[in-house]
């Protein structure tokens, strides 16, 4: 879904505190028009990288890798030592996602692996436990990323989920027209999880289309 127009107060932090390298510049360019909106923006990039650096994070799983935007700002974060295990399903996208990754100055650290997440997550179980899981794919599997996320992440570590408003439609008492309502239950479904604070000490930040972010308590 195409983002809103930028607002004044975005650029200003973005020239602060978000600035794009001529990597993720041409990264951006080159991904189709229609997917521009399916990326995250540079602040959440940024931000996704402070939640990083706060946590300790050193290992991370990331469901849904498009071009490799949100992996390369997050592998930036990581210490040399750490990894990134991206996944992606979508052959064209994952060949960008190849691309920039390899171009990029952090291409040790990521891995990207191909095919549906649901057959691929499997593979990883024997790699964790994970410090953090980043969930910005199919957003009815949204439930499903997050038993796994629960079962593969150490105790404190972070579950973040991007779209977690569905595009205005998750505070709606019913799914508005337009919106699938099996998909529309998925994510409040997904979102009560995370707010139950037997399982998680969480908050969605109110980003432009919500940024669930979760540490896991036990």
């Amino acid at each position: 879904m195409p983002r809103e127009n930028v607002t004044p107060n975005i650029n200003y932090i973005r020239r602060l505190y978000a600035k794009q390298d001529a990597l993720l510049e041409r990264l951006t360019a080159a991904l189709p028009a229609e997917f521009a909106g399916w990326q995250v923006a540079p602040e959440e990039g940024k931000l996704l990288q402070l939640l990083i650096t706060l946590r300790g994070v050193r290992t991370v799983v990331e469901i849904g890798t498009l071009a490799g935007y949100s992996a390369i700002w997050m592998a930036r974060a990581l210490p040399q030592d750490g990894h990134l295990y991206t996944l992606g399903k979508d052959p064209a996208h994952n060949a960008l996602a190849k691309k920039f990754i390899g171009e990029s100055d952090v291409a040790d650290r990521i891995t990207l692996i191909e095919g549906d997440a649901r057959d691929t997550l499997p593979t990883l179980q024997s790699k964790g436990p994970f410090d953090m899981v980043f969930i910005d794919a199919d957003k009815l599997a949204y439930p499903d990323y997050l038993d796994w996320a629960e079962a593969n992440l150490r105790p404190g570590g972070l579950v973040v989920g991007d779209n977690t408003l569905l595009f205005d439609a998750a505070a709606l008492d019913a799914p508005p027209e337009g919106t699938a309502p099996a998909t529309w239950n998925a994510m409040r479904r997904f979102n009560e999880r995370l707010a139950d604070e037997k399982n998680y000490f969480a908050m969605m930040i109110p980003t432009a289309e919500g940024l669930s972010v979760a540490i896991k308590r036990l």
